[in-house]
């Protein structure tokens, strides 16, 4: 966590295998899935969906940066 000015913000970074930037728009979309090869994948699609509903409730921002082969970066910034 950080903050900037009256902004806090959250970052949560993994070292995953990344994701393609062809899937970014649609990432925080409900029910969406990343297509993958992994048979035992589970979920619902509806996490980042939920999350990002809820922080925009709260007038914050949610975003995702990632890099093939390097792993991704989930961050969502509150005003305070």
């Amino acid at each position: 966590m950080k903050k900037q000015n009256s902004t806090l913000i959250f970052s949560v970074r993994d070292s995953g295998k990344g994701i393609d930037p062809k899937y970014k728009e649609r990432i925080f979309e409900k029910f969406y899935q990343v297509p993958s090869t992994d048979t035992a994948k589970t979920g619902t699609g509806l996490g980042l969906a939920i999350s990002k509903d809820f922080i925009e409730a709260q007038g914050g921002k949610i975003w995702m940066e990632s890099e093939i082969g390097t792993g991704s970066t989930f961050s969502f910034s509150l005003n305070v």
